[in-house]
């Protein structure tokens, strides 16, 4: 899964608000790209339609934000293998969404407009479902 993994890193370095919000936009798209191709697996359905569901949602509400730069389309072809399981990919899936949810959180109480603010809480929100929806609120 190294789009999530490399989600994860682009999070972490980013150190301004367009970077974040590019990254987060990013970890949004890669996560719903992920939780898509996992809907084939029939026992994890309804977790992975809702959490794809939570993720274009939380994409959405990152676009909205006025300090997005500029979303290129980026090859998000999966990196699945195939003995990955849908419990390898909710883990790592909600790990990301952790971290989106904190880093989104932290920046919206320093953004000083408040439409901002409200997109980046609301993005947030949406990561925190994906965390819950893939059963990763209390995981390492």
């Amino acid at each position: 899964m190294d789009r999530l993994t490399s989600a994860q890193h682009r999070l972490a370095a980013a150190i301004d608000l367009p970077g974040l919000l590019d990254a987060a936009y990013d970890a949004f798209e890669d996560m719903l790209g992920i939780l898509r191709h996992q809907q084939d697996d029939e026992s994890a359905f309804p977790a992975f339609v809702m959490a794809a569901a939570a993720a274009a949602n939380g994409r959405d509400w990152i676009a909205g934000v006025e300090g997005l730069p500029s979303v290129a389309s980026r090859d998000r072809d999966g990196d699945l293998s195939a003995d990955t399981t849908a419990a390898d990919v909710a883990k790592a899936v909600a790990a990301l969404s952790r971290e989106v949810a904190a880093r989104l959180t932290a920046v919206a109480a320093s953004t000083r407009s408040a439409g901002d603010r409200q997109y980046c809480e609301r993005a947030a929100a949406e990561a925190v479902a994906i965390t819950t929806l893939l059963g990763g609120a209390n995981s390492p």
